[in-house]
Parts: structure tokens; sequence; C-alpha cells
């Protein structure tokens, strides 16, 4: 008997393999600022899900999701199956039914996560097995989200009273990204003044007869007797971006407010034959009382004249005379004679000083055992 063999035939299946992003989002934003991750994977994780699709040309088999058939569902991380394999141990991962896998690790911007995953589906037609695979990659932006703003706790205009028992002055510096205090390992400061000679801002330094401590810190410690008018700028900015810059001032001057001065003669005031001595002293005076040791913050000149009877008991000034200076002064009782007819008159001349400067010889500084030299001088 002669026979013939026939052979079934299949159209090949039209197969695809698609990734569904169910949860989450394959990319991530990084906070230049904070180190936060949006989303946080460890609280909002990515679920990633396979679809297999099907599309059967002699419609034996049913169109469209065949999902749930899927065999030897692997995932890896790398680009391929030489990677490392995720099981159920891997940190940061979580295997599910029909080759699902939940991702609760974040990704770093400058290391990208690659995800591969392969699996296999059997044509219930010819029993052949297909193998499928998809690689995805996971990927994070840095983000730089600043909103800087900067205080100093120091008015915009700042006097300072030469009679403060403390010399020093430390300001202050509030340094904030929206409501959030910046951290002092990411904040920069610059402490600047304005320079006597070109009068454009510089950085503060360690020669600065005014800096005590601070530089490159939110706070600046000054020495108030060296100053008699700064200007000091707080310059600040997060190293996340050095490019966006805050800024504060405060125009800060020597100011002694309202005071008065008098000349009391102490001893002496009546002069008598065996009177050997005159004492006089000058007080100063201010709204808050009197001020102690004034000659440390005033130069006292004392002068003596006298006025000397004349014509129709008109009394005439004669000309001053420099007797001394400081707070007290004493003087023989001889300056002022023996004539009834002329009246001893003591006076002072006082002037406010300067702040501390450099003591100059020759237009260069005065150095002593290292140390600038200072000096104040009244100000006439």
């Amino acid at each position: 008997m002669k026979t013939a063999s026939a052979y079934i035939l299949y159209t090949p299946l039209d197969i695809s393999l698609l990734m569904l992003e169910v949860g989450g989002n394959t990319t991530q934003n990084k906070s230049n600022v904070t180190g936060e991750f949006d989303p946080d994977r460890t609280l909002f994780p990515l679920v990633l899900r396979p679809s297999l699709v099907i599309k059967d040309p002699d419609h034996v088999l049913d169109d469209g999701d065949h999902t749930k058939k899927l065999i030897d569902n692997r995932w890896y991380i790398g680009t391929n199956e030489t990677g490392s394999r995720i099981t159920k141990d891997t940190d940061g991962f979580i295997l599910g039914q029909y080759g699902e896998l939940t991702v609760k690790r974040n990704v770093e911007p400058s290391v990208p996560l690659s995800l591969f995953f392969t699996c296999a589906y059997i044509d219930s037609r010819t029993q052949n097995t297909f193998r499928k695979s998809f690689l995805i990659t996971l990927t994070t932006n840095l983000t730089t989200e600043l909103n800087l703003s900067l205080e100093i706790d120091a008015a915009r205009k700042m006097p300072i009273s030469p009679f403060k028992s403390v010399s020093t002055r430390t300001i202050k510096a509030t340094f904030r990204n929206g409501e959030n205090l910046v951290a002092d390992a990411d904040a920069v400061y610059l402490w600047k003044t304005r320079d006597s000679v070109t009068r454009q801002l510089r950085a503060i330094t360690v020669d600065d007869l005014f800096y005590v401590s601070g530089l490159n810190t939110k706070s600046l410690t000054i020495d108030r007797r060296f100053i008699d008018k700064e200007l000091i700028q707080l310059e600040a900015y997060h190293r996340a971006d050095n490019s966006r810059k805050v800024y504060a001032q405060t125009k800060i001057f020597r100011w002694y407010g309202q005071w008065d001065e008098r000349e009391v003669i102490t001893r002496g005031k009546f002069v008598r034959p065996d009177t050997s001595e005159i004492e006089v002293r000058a007080f100063v005076d201010s709204p808050k009382g009197q001020i102690i040791d004034p000659q440390n913050y005033f130069d006292m000149t004392h002068i003596f004249t006298t006025n000397e009877k004349g014509l129709g008991d008109v009394y005439k000034r004669q000309p001053q005379t420099v007797i001394g200076y400081g707070e007290t002064v004493v003087v023989p009782a001889s300056i002022v004679g023996k004539d009834p007819n002329v009246r001893p008159v003591f006076g002072v001349e006082v002037f406010e000083r300067t702040a501390l400067r450099p003591m100059m010889i020759n237009g260069k500084a005065v150095v002593i055992n290292g140390k600038i030299a200072t000096i104040s001088i009244p100000k006439k």
C-alpha cells in the first residue's frame, strides 16, 4: 500500500512581552539639598508586571493576554542573564506571581539600575517553547530646590557705645531654606567689609583690627574698640548651588549719644593765704548719669584764665592758658595771684575720641612685639 503523509501547519504566533508599571515610577528625583527621594520607594514601591499578549492568525488560540501561562520567570540585576539573579532573599525586591516584581530600592543619580526579565511560553498548538525578555532601567534625577533667606541679629544701622563694659559684639546669622534651617555642613559663609582705600567690599581677614573670631562661620565676633565706622556684609550660599547667594549687612558706627561736660573745683575753691594747691576735675554726664572714668573715652584739656576788674566794675577776660590734661589736674594756688579784683576761672574742653587705630610713623604702622600699636585721638 502506498501512503502519503499530511502535515499540520500553524501560522506563527505574534507574541509581545510588555512591562506594565502598576505602581510607582521608573524615574525618581533626589534633592541635592535634603537628600530625600521623590518618590521614596521604601514607602511607595515600584511594581513591574509583565504582560504577554498573543495574537493567533489561525484563531486557534484566543487573542489577548496570556500572562498567567508564563513559565520560568526570572529577574536579574544587570542587562542580561549574566547579572545577579533576584531571589526572595534579595534585599529591596519582592517577587510575585506571574513574574511580577516589587522594587523597594532607591537608586542614586550616579548609578542607574538595570533590571532584566526573561520568561518562557509554550505554544499549546505545537508544544514549542518561546523565550521572551525585557530590559528596563531605573534612573534618578538630581534636583536642587532652594528658597534661601538670610538674617543677622543686627540692625541695618547699628550704633555701638564706647561706654559698654564688654568690648566685643557677636553678630549671629540665621540661614534658611524655606522654613528649615540650613545645616552648618551645607552652608558656606563669607564675611566682608568695605576697604578703606578702594571703597570696595572685600573679605574680612585676621589682619583687620576689629576682627576677633568667626571667619567662614555664621557668627562673627568683633571688638567695638576698633570701630569708628564699618560696613559689615555676610554672603551665604548652599553647597548644592554656589551661584544662588543671599546677603545681609549692617553699618556699624561709634556713637557717644548725648553728653555734657562740667568743670568742678574739688579742692581750693576758696583761696586763703595758707592754700597751697587747687584741684580741678572734669565731669561728663549723659542722660543715664555720670560717666565713670571719662578720660578713657574723651580728650580733656583744662584751661585757666582770669577776669580782671576794670573801669565801671566791668570784668575783662584774659588769654587762656592750658594747665593740664585728663580727668583731674592739680596746680599751685599761686596761679590765681592775690588780687581780689582778679577772678580766677577754670574751664575744660572735652572732645570725643576716635576708635583705636594703628599708630603711624612715616606712613607705616608701628609694630611692637609683633603687634600693631594703636592709638585713639580726639575728634576736633
